[in-house]
């Protein structure tokens, strides 16, 4: 399932964005990209991900203003105070004329300095960490508003599934009677030739015999019931794509051996139609975790 969040905020230590992008995967495949100075905070990072995503291609990056600060060049004021006061006391004490010049001062680089950035890695998780929690409260919200609609559709799916197997139910019991009414012609017209009648015991065995073959009472049962335990699972607030994708092949193959023992086109088109919707919601539950 398709996800995005987002969030940014603001804090003594400065400002932190997050932002996650996530596509369906079978497995958990995380990609995190994050400024140099978090890398010992990176399994805290990814624990807490994982903690509220189980899988999909995950891609996290994290960005800081912290960022443009760190080498900025800056200057001591003290110590370039402390170097005019020298020099000017050098300048008194020896009668030397003129100030002090800009030239002066370049000959000594230790007043020009690289800024750091100080904040322990404590300090920055207590900062950082509900910039986090927050993108991943709104990833898992984008993610359920997808997930509505999915459910949405797949309750269609399933509507269409039930009544697909209605038509079967009904259809069934016809084909026997089909199927006697066939048997009896082709055996009375046998034995018309012959100046005989047929056997009505023999024949009702046979009928009896290809009513218990042709018997899809089991599957059409055992369909309903995987049905029923799928659309269960839409109120799951546990991760559920895995044990869809086991109902369904059970859906589908006992929609596969109604079709076989249909021997009726009217019921082998709709097990046709019952396996085109199961694929569908295949794909579609391919999004689901």
């Amino acid at each position: 399932m398709t996800g995005f969040g987002l969030a940014e905020a603001q804090s003594p230590s400065g400002t932190y964005r997050v932002e996650i992008r996530g596509v369906n995967n079978r497995f958990m495949d995380l990609q995190l990209r994050q400024p140099r100075y978090f890398s010992n905070l990176e399994q805290k990072i990814k624990k807490e991900i994982g903690e509220t995503i189980s899988r999909g291609s995950i891609s996290v990056y994290i960005t800081s203003d912290r960022e443009n600060e760190a080498g900025k060049l800056t200057w001591d004021k003290e110590a370039v105070g402390n170097y005019v006061g020298i020099f000017r006391e050098i300048k008194k004490a020896n009668g030397l004329s003129g100030d002090v010049m800009l030239s002066d001062l370049l000959h000594f680089s230790d007043f020009i300095k690289t800024t750091t950035l100080q904040c322990d890695d404590k300090t920055l998780w207590k900062h950082f960490s509900p910039v986090l929690a927050a993108a991943l409260e709104n990833y898992q919200k984008s993610r359920e508003a997808e997930g509505a609609q999915i459910i949405k559709d797949l309750k269609k799916s399933i509507a269409e599934m039930l009544s697909l197997l209605s038509q079967v139910e009904r259809q069934a019991p016809k084909r026997i009677d089909n199927y006697a009414k066939e048997l009896t012609k082709r055996i009375e017209k046998l034995l018309s030739q012959a100046g005989q009648g047929p056997d009505e015991q023999r024949l009702a065995a046979e009928v009896a015999l290809m009513a218990d073959r042709l018997d899809i009472s089991e599957e059409c049962q055992r369909l309903k019931a995987h049905i029923s335990a799928f659309t269960k699972d839409f109120q799951s607030s546990e991760p559920i794509g895995k044990r869809m994708g086991f109902l369904l092949q059970e859906m589908n193959r006992e929609a596969n051996t109604i079709g076989s023992k249909s021997n009726d086109t009217v019921i082998s088109h709709l097990s046709v139609k019952l396996k085109e919707y199961i694929e569908k919601i295949r794909e579609q539950i391919q999004n689901i975790e």
